[in-house]
């Protein structure tokens, strides 16, 4: 940042002290920079919006389709029927699965865990956890249950003391192993019941 702003500093001290000049070289070649200006205008918008669409696609679409085509024999499965439980009364629990869909080999050393958000930190703060799965090897065709977080479906409606729980956020869970990864992307919602929904995208 100071080499940056150091920079910016002899660029505008330039700037300032050949200013007179500068202003001759631009009435010089404004007859010539006004076509490339000209065009530049017209087709400035569409080149930002193409950059925009590509970068959307690096950035969400293209590891989508990268899974598809290339699936991890790490899977990541949550349904909510099964894994949205209730244990007692209205407290509800939330859990995951990490499955090994490779027929033949183990997969040592998985690790699950958590991008962190306000929410994860106060899940784990709570739970005295560093990660929702130490290294485990999971077996060909096997899958092992990991446990996220339990709430109370009407955690929105009683007095809550930490406000984190009743906001909505997007939870990202990684499961690696052996060099193979799988990503999960979910949106907590405190006002709906289960407060889990997987996301696609």
């Amino acid at each position: 940042m100071r080499t940056i702003f150091g920079i910016l500093s002899i660029l505008l001290g330039l700037l300032w002290a050949f200013h007179a000049e500068v202003r001759d070289i631009y009435v010089n070649l404004q007859p010539w920079l006004a076509k490339p200006v000209n065009i530049l205008g017209e087709i400035g918008p569409w080149l930002l919006i193409a950059a925009g669409v590509l970068s959307v696609t690096m950035l969400h679409v293209w590891p989508a389709v990268h899974r598809l085509l290339r699936p991890s024999p790490l899977d990541i499965i949550y349904e909510p029927q099964r894994h949205a439980c209730v244990r007692r009364r209205n407290l509800r629990d939330y859990n995951i699965e990490v499955r090994n869909r490779n027929t033949e080999r183990t997969i040592a050393g998985v690790i699950v865990t958590w991008d962190e958000t306000s929410f994860t930190r106060f899940i784990d703060r709570e739970l005295s956890r560093d990660w929702l799965l130490s290294p485990t090897s999971i077996e060909a065709s096997s899958a092992v249950s990991i446990f996220l977080f339990s709430l109370e479906d009407d955690i929105r409606i009683k007095a809550n003391r930490n406000d984190v729980l009743g906001r909505g956020c997007v939870i990202t869970v990684r499961a690696n192993g052996n060099g193979h990864e799988a990503v999960a992307r979910f949106r907590y919602d405190p006002g709906k019941t289960p407060k889990l929904k997987r996301l696609w995208l």
